[in-house]
């Protein structure tokens, strides 16, 4: 639904926010800053910009909406079904069957998000561990942004493109007005997953690669809809291959039965210690979503355009265009670096999502992990820029999420 907040509110308090963004990018391009500093000043404006978001939703400036959505059972769900868990070993047991009994974001997902409110309820009161819960959440968004720039550099591009891909994350409408709800958080889960499996490639060592079977396994008890990025992990795998890498097809038959192996074991160590049954719950998870999506009056392959286009306003509407500049850059020059690749693996991967119809409808906020890898495109353009003209592009996004945040509900009421 549509809404109206005060301009005057709404502005200030967002640009207030947004100083240390804007400072950031001042300090960089003078040299006064290093970049590790300023991702830390990105995040903070991310953090910063989601409490407004949030707070700003009622008559005052109320952080108690940060209870008030977490609490509820259809905005985030989980609190709600974790304050009914109960012994938490019978309900992993019982996970499957229990289920179709959950609120509507419950209903489809792995045990994680019920599981890490029902550790703060164990620690502390009901409206404490809502609010605490909520923060810590909107913190590890934030932590999204310097993992973008990581991420960005270990895929190949460099330090430039690297910090305007994590400086247009940090202004997101996908990062920021969907806070409390968990769907930031799992871009910092992508970022571990790419960037474990590119290293486990690289170093051709157990190590790394347990290290990537362990991302996969806490991905698959987080949120099944991150598991669509075996799509871009394959791909890497391939091209680490096909790029002519010593040992490249060895490097990627040991680390893919690591990583296996280390899924397995893990969770066959869990089940032994709960009777957590992952197949169980994954099926039980498709049943579930096939059920609520039949009520939703939105059949594929009509969710196509939608969904794309509910992505594109997720990330600033801009980023689409801003890749498809890059990519007309890169087109016919010589060599095609494996930053390329990498951005033309991103896209492929977000028009897999769509034309398959994977993960359908609410796509803005569903497919938020999905914004590391098709930032690497947006970033590789914008190094090109000089710093006004980059700033520019930034100050539009601000003002964009600004805009759908006083207009727009996405999240809440």
């Amino acid at each position: 639904p549509w809404r109206r907040i005060d301009s005057a509110r709404i502005v200030l308090a967002m640009g207030l926010a947004a100083i240390p963004f804007f400072g950031a990018q001042w300090a960089v391009a003078t040299g006064r800053l290093g970049r590790g500093p300023a991702l830390l000043l990105l995040a903070l404006s991310t953090f910063g910009m989601q409490l407004v978001a949030i707070a700003i939703q009622g008559p005052g400036f109320e952080l108690s909406r940060i209870v008030f959505s977490v609490t509820h059972p259809v905005i985030t769900s989980y609190f709600t079904d974790a304050s009914a868990l109960g012994s938490v070993v019978d309900a992993l047991a019982q996970y499957p069957e229990r289920m179709a009994g959950f609120h509507l974001h419950s209903i489809n997902k792995p045990p994680g998000p019920v599981l890490y409110y029902a550790g703060w309820l164990s620690l502390l009161p009901p409206k404490t561990a809502a609010f605490v819960g909520g923060l810590v959440i909107g913190g590890l968004a934030a932590a999204s942004v310097p993992a973008t720039y990581g991420l960005a550099r270990r895929l190949g591009t460099g330090r430039e493109a690297s910090f305007a891909a994590a400086s247009y994350m940090a202004l997101c409408p996908s990062l920021i007005l969907f806070f409390p709800s968990f769907d930031p958080v799992w871009p910092l889960a992508t970022c571990a997953l790419v960037s474990s499996w590119s290293l486990a490639l690289d170093k051709g060592t157990p190590g790394w690669a347990m290290l990537a079977g362990f991302s996969v396994a806490l991905a698959a008890f987080l949120s099944f809809g991150l598991l669509v990025i075996g799509f871009f992990l394959a791909g890497q795998g391939l091209l680490h291959v096909v790029r002519g890498s010593e040992g490249g097809l060895r490097r990627l038959v040991s680390s893919t039965l690591w990583v296996l192996a280390t899924v397995t074991v893990l969770y066959a160590i869990f089940y032994g210690a709960t009777g957590y049954n992952p197949v169980a719950t994954f099926g039980a998870a498709l049943e579930n979503q096939a059920r609520h999506a039949a009520t939703l009056g939105r059949p594929w392959p009509t969710t196509i355009v939608f969904d794309l286009t509910d992505f594109a306003l997720g990330t600033g509407w801009m980023s689409f265009l801003l890749a498809v500049f890059w990519f007309r850059r890169r087109w016919r020059q010589r060599p095609v670096l494996y930053s390329d690749w990498m951005s033309w693996l991103a896209v492929a991967q977000v028009g897999l999502v769509a034309v398959a119809g994977l993960i359908p409808v609410e796509t803005a906020r569903v497919w938020a992990f999905l914004l590391p890898l098709f930032l690497l495109p947006v970033g590789l353009e914008l190094s090109q820029w000089p710093p006004a003209a980059r700033v520019s592009v930034y100050v539009a996004l601000w003002a964009l999420t600004v805009l759908v945040g006083q207009n727009l509900v996405f999240l809440g009421a």
